[in-house]
Order: structure tokens, then sequence, then C-alpha cells
């Protein structure tokens, strides 16, 4: 890099570092005790992540008493900002009768009845302790239900950390690729990260989002020993993708014509809708997580009461479910409240707040020139660079390489300016939002695009076009 691109990069990191001391300070002592510093690889960047202390409404505040409008809010596991009244009310009053009694308490039902009347799919529904673990129960579930072991994913479509769901949990993994045995060239190729038995893959097969002939294609071959397919309505790690109505329902039809369940994974999309609801597509079973707990750890599954009877313990050889923590009585007491406060009235306002803000962000790119695209749907915003289209998990991946380090000296500068954002993931909104708070976001990408544009001359200009 010549001297202005140099300046550009020098200035951005210099100004974290002066801002972030005991940031720096938290990280060299965390990496004594643990591995890179933290527990969560998501939350990695350089120089060295920022150490938040605490967060109210739709701020948070750092170890070094900078503050910044969250539009990261975990991920977007968190909805309602931080330290909701009704939702801290709910943790008090819980945690004085105390937090997991290890039996069936009365908030169990509570909570369910309003799952079920949430998602109009789920006429059952048990507990776990996150995402991860309920598409992994939702799974078992479908095997047991229809007696066949393969199942069918997406390539890139995330469902946490289960080895079966860990084969291409992301597009164009570093992993060892194999091929996909009776199924077409063309296909994406199995890819199992290291520590997950490669045997795994056996049993897997992966499929290229919104690409229906090949969906069929596949069960073609291999319906009669499918037991299920799961997908995300909208890829959410792999960049936002939205699945198209037509897929969707034709992934539908293809099930029930090769009696396979078709489970949603709706622990992302739940906030937006859910989307099953939206397009009018019944899942057999679905995944759910992150809001529906009010910002405590919690996962859930559930749908047809069929298949959900496998595990009632009351019939005979039940499929067993332990859980330690699974229904525990804080995280429902705090889900209830979440429930109650986060219905339909303000789930369509905040996902009209955020269909705003993903077409103003596009704008602001324009103005200054810059490819900047977005997807998503609702309250969960995207980035990408460039041009192309953003059809499956692929069509993202080349985006963020096309992006070379933009994204992430993006990011260090916003965070500079007071705006929390995740570095790959979704710009996802918080009730306590409004459109000054929406405003604020896209004049500081603006600006902080505009500071870095002679970076972009020299190391990406095929990022830049003219203002307008």
């Amino acid at each position: 890099m010549t001297g202005a691109a140099v300046d550009v990069v020098h200035q951005v990191r210099d100004r974290y570092l002066n801002r972030t001391p005991n940031s720096l300070r938290l990280h060299g002592e965390a990496k004594r005790w643990l591995p890179g510093g933290d527990t969560r690889t998501a939350n990695h960047f350089g120089p060295y992540p920022t150490f938040l202390a605490h967060g109210a409404g739709c701020e948070v505040t750092d170890v070094d008493g900078n503050r910044y409008l969250d539009f990261c809010n975990n991920m977007s596991a968190v909805v309602h900002g931080h330290a909701h009244p009704d939702l801290v009310a709910a943790a008090s009053a819980q945690f004085s009768l105390g937090t997991a009694l290890g039996a069936p308490g009365e908030v169990q039902p509570r909570h369910a009845e309003l799952v079920c009347a949430r998602v109009p799919s789920v006429e059952r529904v048990r507990y776990c302790n996150s995402g991860t673990e309920a598409a992994m129960l939702a799974l078992r579930a479908a095997r047991t239900v229809t007696g066949r072991d393969t199942i069918v994913k997406i390539d890139g479509g995330y469902h946490g950390m289960q080895g079966d769901l860990e084969v291409n949990m992301f597009a164009g993994m570093r992993a060892p690729a194999s091929p996909q045995p009776g199924v077409p060239d063309g296909f994406p190729h199995r890819r199992v990260p290291r520590g997950v038995p490669r045997n795994v893959a056996e049993d897997v097969f992966v499929l290229p989002y919104n690409d229906l002939n090949a969906a069929a294609q596949l069960f073609r071959a291999h319906g009669s020993r499918t037991a299920a397919l799961i997908v995300e309505p909208m890829l959410g790690v792999a960049g936002g993708v939205l699945g198209d109505p037509d897929y969707l329902h034709g992934l539908r039809a293809l099930t029930e014509e090769h009696g396979a369940l078709l489970i949603f994974d709706e622990c992302a999309t739940f906030r937006v809708g859910p989307l099953q609801t939206r397009f009018g597509i019944t899942p057999d079973l679905t995944a759910l997580g992150n809001v529906i707990g009010g910002g405590l750890p919690i996962g859930a599954f559930g749908g047809r009461a069929d298949v959900m009877a496998q595990f009632d313990p009351t019939r005979p050889e039940p499929v067993y479910h332990g859980s330690t923590f699974g229904g525990n009585n804080l995280s429902l007491r705090v889900g209830v409240a979440a429930l109650r406060t986060y219905g339909p009235a303000e789930v369509i306002s905040l996902n009209d707040l955020g269909e705003g803000l993903n077409r103003r962000l596009s704008e602001a790119g324009a103005e200054v020139g810059v490819r900047l695209r977005t997807s998503g749907v609702g309250s969960l915003t995207y980035l990408h660079w460039g041009d192309g289209p953003i059809r499956d998990a692929l069509d993202v991946r080349a985006l963020r390489l096309n992006a070379g380090k933009l994204p992430e000296l993006l990011h260090l500068e916003l965070l500079n300016r007071g705006i929390y954002l995740p570095r790959t993931g979704p710009v996802s909104l918080s009730m306590p939002m409004t459109e000054e708070h929406t405003r604020t976001l896209v004049d500081t990408v603006r600006d902080t695009l505009t500071t870095l544009r002679p970076y972009l001359e020299e190391k990406l200009p095929h990022l830049l076009t003219e203002p307008t």
C-alpha cells in the first residue's frame, strides 16, 4: 500500500487503540485462561475485541466508558434492547423464587401456550438450552417418526454446533471436500469441520439454496431414505439470503411427496415473523431460540402433535430427552415477559423501521460512490459489497472475498464513531430504537465510507462508482 491507504489504516487502528486501553488490558489477562481470550469465535476481531461492561436500552458501554448504539444485539438474539424493565422485573421476581427447581412449574405451560399461539405449526413444544439443541432434537424427532437416518441440509445453512448439522455449515469451508454419491455433478461437495467425525457426512446430503430443481433431483434419487430436510427460511450466518417463497413451498411439496419431514430453523427469523407465517408454509417441525427467552439461554423445538408425541414418557419406548436446564423457571419466566411485550404489533413496527434502514443504507453507499448493497428482511439487514446475484451462500462468499479487508476496516472505524456492529453478522434493531437512531447509523456509515475512500481507491477500486 502507498501513503494514503497506509495512513487511513493506521489512523483507524490508532484511534481504536487510543479509545480502548482497558479492553487491551483485559484481553491480555483473558488470554491467560481462555484460548484467544474469549469463549465465542464470532466475537473475535483484530487487533482485539471491545470488552463491554453494561447495556441500557439500545446502548452499550465498554470498559473504557465509551458508549455505542448497539446494532449487534448479541448477533440479533436480543430484540428488547438491554435491561428492559419488564424483563428485569420478571428475572428479579423469579430469581427470588429459584432459578431452576428441577421439576415442572406453572411457567412452562404459560410460555408454551404463547409459543404455540405465535407459531401455528407448533402444536406441541419442548424446551432445551440453545438453538443448537433445538435443531438437534428436531432431527431426532424426524428420524424417530420416519425410521430413516439420512438428512438433507443447505450449503452454508447454520444450525449450531452439532455434528450432522456442521456439515457445510459455512460455504467454502477450509475442510477436505468429498463428493456426494448418487447425485449429479455440480452439487456442493460435503465438507466436515475439524473435530467432527468424517463419517457423519455419510448420512447428510447438501443442497444449494434457492434451487428447487436441485432439490427435486436429490429427492428423486434419495427421497425414500431421507428423514428430514432442515432449512432456514432466510440464510442467517450465510448473509441474509431470503428464501424465495416458491422455493420454500416447493420444499414443502417435495418432503410430503417422499414421506420426509420439513424442519424450519427460525431461531434467527422468529423476531421478524416468523417467516413460515409470512410465507404461508406449515413445516412439520420448527427450531426456536434467542428472542423467546428474552436474552436468557433457551431453545425450543415443536411441531405436529403426532411427531412430538414420540417424547411423551407415558408412551411405550418414548424418545429420551434430558436437559438439566431445559425449561428452567428463570428463562421461561423472562421469556413470558418477552413474548408478551414483543407481540405482532411490535414485530410489524420494528420490521417497518428495518425495511427503511435497509433501503437508506444502500442509498448512502450510492451517494458516496461505493457499491454497497443490502439484503435481509424486516429488522435484520446484511451488508454486501460489489455486484452480482445474492441467491445462495456461495454468492455471499464471493461478495465477501470481493470486499477484501473493507468489512474489517469499516467495522473498526464504526466502533471509533460509536456504532457497535457485528464484524460480519446482521445489522439488527431493538425495540427502543427510533428513526433517529437509524438515521445516525446511515449518516455514520456514509461518513465512514468517505473517510475510507483513499483506501478503496488504491486497494478496492472495483467497489467504487460515480457518486449520485
